[in-house]
């Protein structure tokens, strides 16, 4: 599933959402429309085994999922915005077609570390079985879990994870170092923002934590300005926990790096 969202009037760029792991492209109902709202010509693209993607049986490895993502493209673009899975993804193609986009927005991607991948595995798991055994009681969870999610979000999040190939999904997540988080942020040539949860607990007990941690975390701060490694009061799910506060985090990087053109 092809999303498009654009507003009548002077386009000043295009920018594609690419959404995470048991996603699909509709996580991004309110993102997109409020980025058309800033003269953004907006598109997303959906993951290969997410949503109503083929699902060809073949293990979503990175390279798959590249290369699916790659066959989808709507052509060159401003900005690669992904979350999660979709912002290694996002890398990944940065780093393959050089001239894909002029900047990428990385939101929470996923950590290469193993113990992160398992406690990764674990939630898949977790996740797929309830929605396939009780899809009632996964919305259930997901309003528990989530509270500042709006009901768009657990609607369109419950449906994503019921549709969601969870076999392949983790026979690539379960593969020796599927990925290599510092060596794809290591040689990245265009402008990042990087968008990430705390990895320390708030002294009140509340908020939760990011999954960008350890020597993962520090390549990412590293890699870029200070002010492009933006920490925001939330968790994974950044443009659903604290939507506006993503919305002005992107904004001021791209009227940096993509500033508005002249009329």
């Amino acid at each position: 599933m092809t999303i498009r969202w654009e507003r009548p009037g002077p386009v000043r760029g295009r920018i594609l959402l690419v959404h995470g792991e048991l996603s699909q492209s509709s996580t991004w109902w309110w993102v997109g429309p409020a980025l058309a709202d800033r003269g953004w010509q907006v598109s997303t693209v959906e993951l290969p085994g997410h949503g109503d993607s083929p699902h060809d049986g073949r293990p979503l490895d990175l390279p798959t999922l590249v290369q699916g993502v790659a066959e989808r493209l709507p052509g060159r673009v401003d900005v690669i915005a992904g979350h999660g899975l979709g912002a290694v993804v996002a890398l990944a193609l940065a780093n393959r077609f050089v001239d894909l986009a002029q900047a990428v927005v990385l939101e929470e991607p996923l950590s290469s570390r193993e113990e992160d991948r398992g406690a990764l595995v674990e939630a898949v798991v977790a996740a797929t079985t309830v929605a396939r055994s009780d899809p009632e009681h996964l919305e259930l969870q997901l309003r528990s879990n989530h509270p500042q999610w709006r009901p768009e979000d657990i609607a369109h999040a419950t449906e994503a994870i019921a549709a969601a190939d969870a076999e392949q999904l983790l026979a690539g997540l379960r593969q020796p170092r599927p990925w290599d988080l510092p060596a794809l942020v290591g040689t990245l040539r265009v402008p990042a923002l990087f968008l990430v949860a705390p990895d320390e607990p708030h002294p009140s007990g509340t908020g939760r934590l990011s999954t960008l941690r350890g020597l993962d975390r520090l390549a990412a701060e590293r890699c870029v300005p200070a002010d492009r490694f933006v920490v925001l009061s939330g968790g994974h799910h950044l443009h659903r926990d604290v939507p506006e506060q993503w919305l002005r985090a992107v904004t001021s990087f791209t009227d940096e790096v993509c500033p508005p053109r002249e009329r």
